[in-house]
C-alpha cells in the first residue's frame, strides 16, 4: 500500500509537474498576488512524485485559491483514494488554523472540466471536512467536428449566416490588443457594465502569458462590429474571458458569428472545451444571459466553490 507525505512551501518559479490549468501556473499565481502563497503538496512517498496540489494565498485571517482568478483550487495529477486525498486536505486545514486562518474560500473549476475529481472534492470538502458549498452556473460549450450552427436555435443559426455575410473573421497581431481591448470595454461602458481588469492589467498578464491569450475580432469595411478575448486555460480547454459587439449592430448580434468562428479555430487545435463563463448577476442566476448562452449550443454545468469559517 503507497504512502505519502504531506509538504507547505513558498512559491517557487516553476512547478513539477506542471500546473493542470493556467490560473495555477506560478507565473499567473504571482500577477493575482506577489506574496502570501503557501503551496501545499500530497506526495507518494517511495517515487517522490506529487499526486495534488493546492496553492492558497494567505491575507490577514483569510486563505484564497485563487487570489484573482476564475478558479484556483485542488489539482489531482494521480489518482489517489478520497481518503487520502481528505487526509492531505486535512493538514492543509490545520496548518492554516496554526497560521491564524479563521476563513478559507476554495473556488473550483467548473465539473465538467474534470468530473471525477470535482466529485471527490465534493465528498472530502463538503461530507467529511464540512465546507459550505456554494453553486454558480457556467455555460461551456462542448467541442466536436460538426459546426456549431447546428446546435443553435433557429434565430441565432440566422443571425450567425447574416453576419457571415457582413463581416470579416480576424485573429488579431499583438499590434492590435489594445486596439481590441478598449473596443470591448467602450461596448461595456454602452451597457453600463465594468471590465475586471485596466488595460494595464491585461497588458501585463498578456506579456507574463503571451501563449495563453487570442484575440479575435469581426470587422466590417469601416469598422469594429465585434471583438473577444480568449484564454488558453490547458491544451484542451478555452476561455472566453471578454467578448462583446457595438450597439449599433443589436439586430445581427455579431457575437453570435464571432464565437462560431473561434469554435471552427478550436476544433483545428484540438480544444474540447469551450467555457463561456459564468451566467451569475449579484449571486443570482442572470437568466437571459443564461438563455443567450444556451441559444448558441452551451450547456449549463455547475461550478461550486467550498468555503469555511472557524
Amino acid at each position: 500500500m503507497a504512502s505519502y507525505i504531506y509538504t507547505q512551501r513558498a512559491l517557487a518559479k516553476t512547478f513539477s509537474p506542471a500546473a493542470l490549468y493556467v490560473y495555477n501556473t506560478p507565473t499567473h499565481l504571482l500577477l493575482q498576488a506577489k506574496t502570501g502563497w503557501i503551496i501545499f503538496e500530497l506526495i507518494e512517498s517511495k517515487t517522490g512524485l506529487v499526486c495534488a496540489r493546492i496553492c492558497l494565498n494567505i491575507k490577514r485571517n483569510l486563505a484564497l485559491s485563487p487570489q484573482r482568478a476564475p478558479f484556483g483550487s485542488v489539482e489531482i495529477f494521480s489518482k489517489v483514494s478520497t481518503i487520502i486525498l481528505g487526509r492531505f486536505l486535512s493538514f492543509v486545514e490545520l496548518t492554516l488554523r496554526h497560521k491564524n486562518v479563521s476563513r478559507v474560500v476554495i473556488k473550483n473549476w467548473p465539473v465538467l472540466y474534470q468530473a471525477p475529481q470535482s466529485s471527490q472534492l465534493y465528498d472530502v470538502l463538503v461530507r467529511k471536512l464540512k465546507f459550505t458549498l456554494t453553486r454558480e452556473v457556467s455555460s461551456i460549450i462542448m467541442v466536436r467536428k460538426d459546426l456549431l450552427n447546428a446546435r443553435m436555435k433557429i434565430s441565432e443559426r440566422q443571425k450567425a449566416i447574416k453576419a457571415a455575410k457582413l463581416f470579416t473573421f480576424n485573429q488579431c497581431a499583438s499590434r492590435n490588443y489594445k486596439q481590441v481591448y478598449e473596443f470591448i470595454l467602450y461596448c461595456r461602458k454602452e451597457r453600463k457594465q465594468s471590465l475586471s481588469l485596466s488595460w494595464k492589467e491585461m497588458k501585463q498578464t498578456v506579456l507574463a502569458l503571451p501563449d495563453r491569450f487570442l484575440f479575435f475580432s469581426l470587422t466590417s469595411e469601416t469598422d469594429l462590429a465585434a471583438a473577444a478575448i480568449v484564454i488558453r486555460v490547458s491544451d484542451s480547454i478555452w476561455y472566453t474571458f471578454y467578448y462583446a459587439h457595438a450597439s449599433n449592430y443589436n439586430k445581427v448580434s455579431p457575437v453570435v458569428y464571432l464565437l462560431s468562428c473561434i469554435y471552427d479555430c478550436a476544433v483545428k487545435e484540438k480544444v474540447k472545451l469551450i467555457d463561456l463563463g459564468t451566467s451569475m448577476l449579484n449571486d443570482k442566476v442572470n437568466e437571459p444571459l443564461l438563455h443567450f448562452k444556451q441559444s448558441i449550443g452551451a450547456s449549463a454545468i455547475p461550478k461550486f466553490t467550498f468555503s469555511k469559517t472557524y
